[in-house]
């Protein structure tokens, strides 16, 4: 399968690198790489990660990292549409209004 990105995925990994490359360069470079390597298994294997609540979108962590990628399966596509932080909410959460 071929695997896509979103905007809003290409958006997150250009907000991750950003940030991490403040810091360092060498690991704003590996957390992208370990990125490709998890999609290019979710092309090969699309079914492979566990499926969320939110129907239609899986997620996998990605390895030695603290990010998850969010994606789905459409057609002969696999579609990454986020890559968050794992301490973040899930991207079709949102927090809960303090008044409630």
């Amino acid at each position: 399968m071929s695997v896509r990105y979103t905007r809003d995925a290409l958006h997150d990994l250009d907000q991750i690198s950003s940030y991490i490359a403040q810091h360092n360069t060498r690991a704003a470079a590996a957390v992208l790489e370990a990125v490709e390597t998890v999609a290019r298994r979710l092309g090969r294997f699309p079914y492979s990660a566990q499926a969320t609540e939110m129907p239609g979108i899986r997620a996998t962590p990605i390895a030695r990292f603290p990010y998850v990628v969010f994606y789905s399966v459409e057609g002969s596509d696999v579609v990454i549409h986020y890559v968050r932080h794992a301490s973040r909410l899930r991207p079709w959460e949102s927090p809960k209004d303090e008044n409630e």
